[in-house]
C-alpha cells in the first residue's frame, strides 16, 4: 500500500510540475520524476 501511495504522489507531483511551470525542462523533469518514482517504489 505504501508504494502505491508513493507513485501516486510523485505522479501527481509531475503532474503539477508540469502545469506550474511552462518550460521545456520542466518537461523532461516531470518525466524523470515519473520515472523515478516507478522506480523506487515499484512492488
Amino acid at each position: 500500500m505504501k508504494a502505491a501511495i508513493g507513485f501516486t504522489f510523485a505522479c501527481w507531483l509531475s503532474g503539477a510540475i508540469l502545469i506550474l511551470v511552462d518550460s521545456t525542462a520542466a518537461i523532461a523533469l516531470s518525466g524523470a520524476l515519473a520515472l523515478a518514482g516507478l522506480d523506487l517504489f515499484a512492488p
